[in-house]
């Protein structure tokens, strides 16, 4: 098991440096001067050169790539132009209140995803079964933003359960989680879709096993085969496409920002693309990248603490 973890952790590090590697050459990919991007088309030659020069674009791009790997290994992204705050400060402030909400919504899309998966499962072929596979076709078919819309005029301000905004400046934490409660609801059910489909996938193939039937017909109790044996089983893809899921909620999770008003990572993002900031940008998308391969990376641990055989390999 520690080899397993060793090896784990220095993927995790090789994948870290290769992000920054790619964000690196993707920014510098994109067409046209970014000094002249973040200080509009009447800047003077001199304040494009200042700022050239603070950003080190006057330097050739290896050049570049050097100071920017050496300053990013020591958490040095730079300086946002706009608030001239250390970029990624400003990134890491706003992670909290994406994470809370990326969280609250896969333990929903899990609470609701793995149960009608296993229910299907077990009634294939029944009006149970049909009845899940829709639900989940129409939660992948709806985008995620028509959802928000729809749950704040019915839910809002129609039947007044939850408030339209989704956070709120008043202390106290059952407040904020009022608030919390309706984007992380529309985020989640639009995953719990997926892990539904998934869930039911694994589950037939387990229960269509050997040692299942060995179990029946030794007696054990269909609850304990279901929920107990098969479902230990049938977990390591269902934890692989809620990693993949959790990655795509994260993407989502910026659309649900923008619907219910909700600060986070997502808008300070799009604060960033609107204002051009360089260096802010950046710095958002390697922490988002970098969150994902550190997901992948303690799900890779938990395969190998579920599976025996995986540390193994």
């Amino acid at each position: 098991m520690v080899f397993y973890i060793a090896r784990c952790a220095g993927q995790f590090a090789v994948a870290l440096v290769g992000i920054v590697t790619v964000a690196f050459f993707l920014m510098r990919a994109i067409p046209g001067d970014p000094a002249l991007y973040m200080l509009g088309d009447f800047a003077t030659p001199e304040a494009l050169a200042t700022l050239r020069a603070r950003l080190g674009l006057d330097l050739p791009v290896w050049q570049q790539y050097g100071i920017f790997l050496a300053r990013a290994l020591q958490g040095d992204l730079g300086m946002s132009v706009v608030t001239g705050e250390p970029a990624l400060a400003e990134i890491l402030a706003s992670v909290p209140s994406s994470a809370s909400l990326a969280v609250a919504g896969m333990a929903i899309a899990i609470a609701v995803g793995v149960p009608l998966g296993v229910i299907a499962a077990v009634r294939q072929g029944s009006v149970v079964d049909v009845a899940v596979m829709l639900i989940a076709l129409l939660g992948i078919s709806f985008p995620v933003f028509w959802v928000g819309i729809t749950a704040i005029l019915l839910l809002s301000h129609a039947l007044g359960l939850f408030p339209a905004l989704g956070a709120t400046s008043e202390p106290g934490f059952w407040k904020g989680l009022h608030h919390l409660a309706l984007p992380a609801l529309v985020l989640g059910l639009s995953v719990a879709a997926y892990i539904a489909r998934l869930t039911r996938s694994a589950m037939l193939e387990v229960l269509g096993q050997d040692h299942i039937r060995v179990a029946r017909a030794m007696g054990v109790p269909e609850w304990r085969i279901v929920w107990k044996l098969a479902l230990r089983n049938a977990l390591v893809p269902v934890l692989a496409v809620i990693g993949v899921t959790f990655a795509w909620s994260l993407g989502n999770a910026i659309l649900v920002e923008a619907v219910f008003s909700r600060p986070g990572l997502g808008s300070t993002i799009l604060k960033a693309v609107l204002a051009r900031d360089y260096q802010l940008l950046q710095a958002g998308v390697l922490v988002l990248a970098a969150a994902v391969v550190l997901l992948n990376t303690v799900l890779d641990l938990l395969y190998g603490a579920i599976d025996p055989r995986l540390r193994q390999q």
